[in-house]
């Protein structure tokens, strides 16, 4: 049996929602931007440190590489 008012729960209402916060969608477009930011990175940096055409790449010594 229920003693005290604070333990009664109220079903007549349904509680109203306060929505999304106000920063959340700042949030998710640095997020969707920083995505974008690390492809690009990705794509652009790709070819860095590699040696082509063949005609470089067939000077490159590999004898002398460390184990």
């Amino acid at each position: 049996m229920i003693q005290d008012e604070k333990e009664y729960l109220d079903f007549s209402r349904v509680p109203q929602s306060k929505g999304i916060p106000s920063y959340l969608p700042a949030i998710a477009l640095a997020g969707v931007l920083a995505i974008f930011v690390m492809g690009g990175l990705s794509a652009f940096l790709s070819g860095w440190g590699h040696s082509w055409p063949s005609t470089h790449t067939l000077r490159v010594d590999l004898g002398n590489l460390p184990k």
